[in-house]
């Protein structure tokens, strides 16, 4: 009753005062919206996906720190593989191809800006180890003669060729390479906006180069970049933008069938405009108060206007549903007063759900679906408040008192009789063998997808599956599958000539190479023993004189001179002319690091080895790290996000039901949703990733939209347990599909766009829409009417199929 007369109260403000009302609310979407002169769209990739206070902020900053740079370089990295697959891109046709790519690059980073620095400093060594293969060795036949691979030795350095090569063909007996495959890497500070331009204008130029298959006659080639990346991020939401405007006429179309039947013709284009335009300019205003607040937009945000007009327009439905119902009422301040006083409530429950789910989903780690869900819960909570403040009034003031619908008489109508068969059955022991075999079915085949499904996350997953840089990823899978590289800054080394100091390194050292998935046996790359090597080497002179060998530091200036000063160590000289090394990076090589959620779990590995070292300050850096971190968290943080949300609906829904038993019931149906969503994402092709995560989290609110309604209008009904079904689903049943049917068609277009995290979206709609109509349909009124034994004092009796063929006979 409280929550009556409240309903009471704000229709009968909103009869007083619609002119008001509406102009409110106009007002308040133009100052919201105003923010758009704000709008700032974030096109790092990186910062989609990582927050600055995670753990994979702090160790980017740290590897900045150490490389001198202000902001993280670009990066792009080339695949070159021969066309023939028992031929070598070190064959001297290829390396012509491989050179002009190379060139271009190349000039691009090595442009210098006003204080004589190139573009790639600090990094500009990355492809040294290729350029002394092919310098450094003798051509023969096509071949390239090493002495060892995947070192090659060099001025007293062994140069690791293994993060160029795949499918390498060495034969010790006459130390001939051959390679199918060859990756080159580049990177660039583009801190000035001449460096960025160069670098940007030449990896546009090689993109389009490499979607021409026939641009050279003895290499493929395909070329990957974070400014590719973002642009191709970019493009797969404009196509997904330019798909779901057909998924708007097609709700349009809907919209208009449905108003029609409920409303009189001249007032159908009142009504449709405002039930779509409510919803659009509640997302208008909602990105507006995200621009206020600073926060930045991202590309997956672009769905948020449809995902918001396919929600909104259901309450529209039920509204007008309800109006048509009471048209009996002829004064039509207390029609809107019994309106607000039917739907109020069930809207609150499932507008309040469907804000909370989404308002759950903007504490999540991931910045791009965070702002994502945080878009959406401010647009559904204003479409809430506007649904009362502007469709409502316009609903009221748009009566037309000619309008009169096909008149009823005592006989129910024959879409009626066909209910009350439904309710029957659904009340009935063969509809309850029906419900649990149902169940049985759905259940088993729900926990197989469940077990089944791998918790990993694939970069291309972000781009559209036509896009070249799914060719590029898929292209560097064999290099990483051999030798992947895992950098770690020490920022705290170890005094060489305190003996327990350095075993204490070398300790940390073998537990981290016998991580799983770490190649062991010294394979790491760290500059330690071979510039033990040199030093022992120039202090030979003392060591013949019967002197013990005392390693130190102090020959490391001469020993980087030598092999080029490469940035492996950072170094300063102290007061007594001693050397001091401040920092340098080591390099681990892992294998079978393509599966990412392998290379999640050994970085997790590597993270827990190092903090447990701390005396060394060493940081794990890997410029995916953000994502890999999720990886291993999600399942976790999937199940406790949806606790937390059941949790929460089942607190909105107590609150205005009051009803333990009721509550109870809704909240098993929707914990049974999502878990039958889970599984059947997994049957459809799904992974547990990120996308998925947030996906659930939020079709957890839809849930309530199918469950809510027929709960709610089932407590409050009168008479026997089919009397009350009957009642239910005669109220809620059209609206409920029409609603789900609008839902479905704004999403179907989305279902075409060539990319996995807008196709799950589309996916993960379909399957709570077509779960949720199950169950509030049919699987809810079927236990309502199990644990429903006693008959509640009749208000109005609701005529039985059997009473229903009386009364027409």
């Amino acid at each position: 009753m409280g929550w009556d007369s409240i309903s009471a109260i704000v229709a009968r403000l909103l009869a007083a005062y619609p002119v008001y009302s509406i102009a409110l609310s106009i007002l308040t979407i133009i100052a919201l919206s105003a923010g758009l002169i704000n709008i700032r769209l974030e096109q790092d990739i990186r910062k989609s996906f990582s927050p600055e206070n995670s753990n994979a902020g702090y160790e980017t900053r740290v590897w900045l720190e150490y490389y001198g740079l202000h902001i993280y370089p670009e990066r792009a990295f080339c695949i070159f593989t021969a066309h023939d697959a028992n031929s070598s891109v070190l064959q001297e046709d290829a390396l012509e191809e491989i050179y002009s790519v190379d060139r271009r690059l190349s000039a691009a980073v090595g442009m210098k800006d006003a204080q004589g620095r190139s573009n790639c400093e600090p990094l500009c060594d990355l492809n040294n180890p290729f350029y002394l293969l092919v310098n450094q060795t003798r051509k023969n036949n096509g071949t390239m003669q090493v002495f060892q691979y995947p070192d090659m030795p060099f001025a007293g350095f062994d140069i690791f060729l293994g993060l160029h090569f795949s499918n390498v063909d060495f034969k010790p007996p006459d130390r001939r390479i051959s390679s199918n495959s060859l990756v080159l890497w580049y990177f660039s500070r583009s801190d000035t906006p001449e460096g960025k331009l160069a670098f940007r204008t030449a990896v546009d130029e090689l993109f389009d180069v490499s979607k021409n298959s026939s641009a050279f006659k003895s290499v493929k080639f395909t070329i990957f970049s974070d400014l590719v990346a973002n642009r191709e991020m970019i493009r797969g939401a404009i196509e997904a933008t330019t798909l779901m405007t057909i998924g708007f006429f097609l709700l349009l179309t809907q919209v208009i069938i449905v108003i029609v039947r409920l409303a009189s013709v001249k007032m159908t284009f009142y009504l449709v405009a405002t039930s779509l335009l409510t919803p659009m300019a509640a997302t208008i205003a909602s990105f507006g108060a995200i621009c206020w607040m600073g926060f930045p937009s991202f590309s997956i945000q672009c769905v948020t206007p449809f995902l918001v007009l396919g929600i909104g327009v259901d309450d529209a439905f039920i509204l007008l549903h309800r109006w048509k119902h009471h048209i009996a009422i002829a004064d039509t301040t207390r029609r809107l007063e019994q309106v607000i006083v039917d739907v109020g409530p069930s809207i609150t429950i499932t507008s309040l759900t469907n804000i909370i789910a989404f308002g759950i989903g903007f504490f999540t780690p991931t910045p791009q679906m965070s702002l994502f869900c945080l878009t959406a819960s401010l647009a559904l909570l204003l479409d809430y408040i506007f649904t009362y403040t502007i469709l409502a009034p316009i609903v009221f003031l748009c009566n037309d008192a000619s309008y009169q619908p096909v008149a009823q008489t005592e006989t129910i109508p024959r879409a009626d009789t066909w209910l009350a068969k439904y309710s029957q059955f659904v009340c009935s022991l063969r509809g309850r063998m029906v419900c649990g075999l149902v169940l049985v079915t759905m259940y088993s085949l729900t926990t197989y997808g469940i077990v089944t499904m791998k918790a990993t996350f694939e970069p291309a997953k972000a781009f559209p599956s036509n896009s070249k840089l799914v060719d590029s990823l898929q292209n560097i899978k064999p290099v990483f599958n051999t030798f992947f590289p895992i950098t770690v800054i020490v920022n705290n080394p170890p005094n060489i000539e305190n003996a327990k100091e350095y075993n204490s390194f070398k300790h940390l050292m073998h537990r981290l190479e016998s991580v799983p998935g770490i190649r062991g046996n010294d394979r790491s790359l760290i500059f330690l023993p071979h510039y033990e090597k040199y030093d022992r080497f120039a202090n030979s002179l003392s060591l013949l004189l019967g002197d013990t060998y005392q390693p130190s530091y102090d020959n490391l200036p001469s020993w980087l001179d030598t092999i080029g000063n490469p940035p492996i160590v950072k170094y300063r000289i102290g007061g007594d002319n001693r050397t001091e090394v401040t920092a340098f990076r080591l390099t681990l090589l892992g294998q079978g690091m393509s599966e990412w959620a392998e290379r999640a779990r050994a970085m997790q590995h590597i993270r827990t080895i190092l903090h447990s070292e701390k005396h060394f300050n060493a940081t794990l850096f890997d410029c995916d790290s953000a994502i890999l971190s999720i990886i291993l968290t999600v399942g976790t943080d999937l199940i406790g996000s949806i606790a937390v949300t059941v949790v929460c609906m089942a607190i909105v829904c107590f609150v205005f039901i009051a009803n333990f038993n009721a509550v109870a019931l809704i909240t098993s149906v929707i914990a049974s949703i999502c878990f039958v969503l889970v599984g059947g994402l997994s049957l459809w092709g799904a992974d547990l990733d990120p996308v998925i995560q947030v996906d659930v989290l939020l079709a957890t609110g839809f849930s309530v939209d199918y469950t809510a309604h027929v709960a709610y209008n089932y407590f409050r009904a009168r008479g026997t347990a089919h009397e009350r079904v009957y009642s239910s689903l005669a109220e809620m049943a059209m609206p409920m599909l029409e609603a789900g049917l609008s839902t479905f068609l704004c999403m179907l277009p989305l279902i075409f766009v060539p990319t996995y995290a807008i196709v799950c979206f589309a996916k993960t709609v379909f399957l709570v829409v077509a779960i949720g109509l199950l169950h509030g349909l049919f699987i809810l009124p079927v236990v309502l009417a199990l644990f429903s034994k006693d008959p509640i004092e009749e208000k109005e009796a609701v005529p039985s199929a059997a009473t229903v063929d009386q009364e027409k006979a």
